[in-house]
């Protein structure tokens, strides 16, 4: 029997097709799938002709064609080897960016759960501030070059990953610690102060080869930091309450070392 003898109303070949009338009804306003025959009760009706096409759109929709690029590609009526010849190796390119995208976010969220088990607290802030670094560590990696040697530039991002994650570990405990001492009044001039300052130090520094060598090149960028007027900042851990005690902290140790050298 002949192939163009066989036609079926939208619910038949959207059962035999495992397609749902939905979706074929939104080809059709799309002017993707069009049938073009109709039974004697003006039902539309979907031939091999139509199978044909379905299956074209099944096929670059798998290769990730947006239903649009879809549309083009097949109203085309140049040489289907030369379109995708064209437009391949762009969408391979969109593939292998969404399937980069989707290995950081999954990264991120092993991360979480690592914390989480850890039973590190994550607030909403500690979160935006890990997934911001996880997300934009390129661009940070960037925006350190501009103010750091790029040997010492790279020491800040090129850590292992289970490194990276025990440095998380230490600063959230880090942090628990300067909630505690708030919650506790503990002033920013007492000696528990100050050794949560030397523990950011030692946190900061773990993995760096030449300490002093960083500490001059964090001098020098800071400088160029303020020279340039940078008023941007990436998100923190630390709430403004947080971030004013610390500064305090800083103050008195700037205060109290400065003392000393007046004194010898």
């Amino acid at each position: 029997m002949d192939t163009e003898e066989y036609a079926f109303t939208i619910s038949e070949f959207g059962k035999r097709t495992t397609t749902t009338v939905r979706t074929l009804r939104f080809y059709e306003k799309l002017e993707l799938l069009i049938p073009t025959k109709q039974n004697a009760s003006g039902h539309k009706l979907y031939g091999f002709k139509e199978l044909t096409k379905l299956q074209q759109i099944q096929s670059l929709k798998f290769l990730g064609y947006s239903l649009q690029e879809i549309k083009n590609l097949i109203d085309n009526d140049s040489d289907t080897s030369q379109q995708l010849e064209k437009s391949l190796p762009w969408q391979h390119a969109l593939l292998t960016e969404k399937r980069d995208e989707l290995n950081r976010s999954i990264e991120a969220v092993e991360h979480v759960q690592f914390l989480l088990k850890e039973g590190k607290p994550i607030t909403w802030k500690v979160l935006s501030s890990l997934l911001f670094k996880m997300e934009n560590e390129q661009d940070q990696l960037e925006w350190v070059k501009e103010y750091y040697p790029e040997d010492v530039a790279e020491q800040f991002v090129s850590l292992p990953k289970e490194q990276r994650a025990q440095m998380d570990i230490e600063m959230l405990d880090w942090l628990s610690t300067i909630k505690q001492l708030m919650r506790d009044g503990v002033s920013p001039h007492s000696p528990e102060a100050f050794e949560v300052a030397v523990k950011l130090s030692e946190i900061a520094m773990k993995h760096v080869g030449d300490k002093e060598e960083l500490a001059k090149q964090m001098q020098k960028a800071q400088e160029s930091m303020k020279a340039d007027s940078v008023n941007f900042t990436f998100p923190t851990i630390l709430t403004q309450e947080e971030e004013a005690f610390l500064e305090a902290i800083a103050k008195s140790i700037k205060a109290l070392y400065g003392e000393n050298v007046d004194q010898e």
